[in-house]
């Protein structure tokens, strides 16, 4: 089995650029689930039903989100139709949407689970590990992937080290800036950060003249997206289907041409 994961998914271009992609992606990797993380896909803060319409159409399978899942007053009331949406499980209000899903895939259950990091974020109302060791007990399932959104990139390796023998893999998002650390250690897939799906002539999809106002002389902006061709990032686990352990993973980074 082989499951695509793409980064935090910035605003109309990243959107753009996904919806056009995936088909490409899920053919040259012979994919079989997908995973998205969608959290600034509206406008560059939160996500909204129609977007989640969108990208399920698309083909994804499970959308997860972050820090901004209830920037879009919207979602918090159509979560319920929403099926395959999860916002990070140590997230408050916790009786708003769900952390986790399991679905089928070639005769597995796939758990995904979203979680919040601690380090220099205040959303989090417990420790991702806290609250990970609460939910393996509860989820029955064969593969088990998490996206951990976190700014730390220590919290993140914490993470992974703690929990690397009892999931599949461990996706980081969050920081939108990919990392070069994918690896397979002990059967569970790593990456610190997965990347961005988003503008690539950017300050983290954000427009750069807009952040730079705001740096350099102090003006209220409202951070947009930036505009423009965008660049696509995430990664491809292979998954044995004997073990359901991952055997590789291989780092997606498509930039837009010069």
């Amino acid at each position: 089995m082989k499951i695509l994961f793409l980064g935090d998914i910035v605003g109309k271009s990243g959107r753009n650029a996904v919806l056009q992609r995936l088909p490409f992606l899920q053919q040259a990797y012979d994919v079989d689930f997908t995973i998205i993380n969608a959290e600034n896909s509206a406008h560059g803060k939160g996500i909204t039903t129609k977007i989640y319409q969108s990208l399920k159409d698309a083909g994804v399978d499970v959308i997860t989100l972050g820090n901004h899942a209830y920037s879009k007053r919207e979602i918090m009331d159509q979560f319920d139709h929403c099926p395959d949406l999860i916002r990070p499980e140590n997230m408050d209000p916790a009786e708003t949407g769900r952390g986790y899903v399991v679905r089928e895939c070639m005769g597995k259950r796939i758990a995904v689970i979203n979680l919040l990091g601690t380090i220099f974020m205040d959303q989090a109302a417990e420790s991702p590990i806290t609250v990970m060791k609460r939910l393996l007990k509860e989820i029955e399932a064969e593969i088990i992937i998490v996206d951990l959104h976190a700014e730390a990139t220590g919290e993140k390796e914490i993470f992974f080290h703690i929990f690397k023998d009892q999931v599949t893999a461990v996706f980081g998002t969050h920081t939108h800036v990919q990392t070069a650390d994918e690896q397979i250690l002990d059967g569970c897939a790593y990456i610190t950060d997965a990347g961005m799906c988003g503008t690539f002539q950017s300050i983290l999809g954000r427009s750069v003249e807009e952040v730079l106002a705001r740096t350099l002389n102090s003006e209220k902006t409202h951070f947009v997206p930036a505009e423009g061709p965008a660049v696509i990032c995430g990664c491809v686990v292979e998954i044995d289907d004997q073990t359901n352990r991952a055997v590789n993973i291989t780092r997606i980074m498509e930039r837009p041409a010069e």
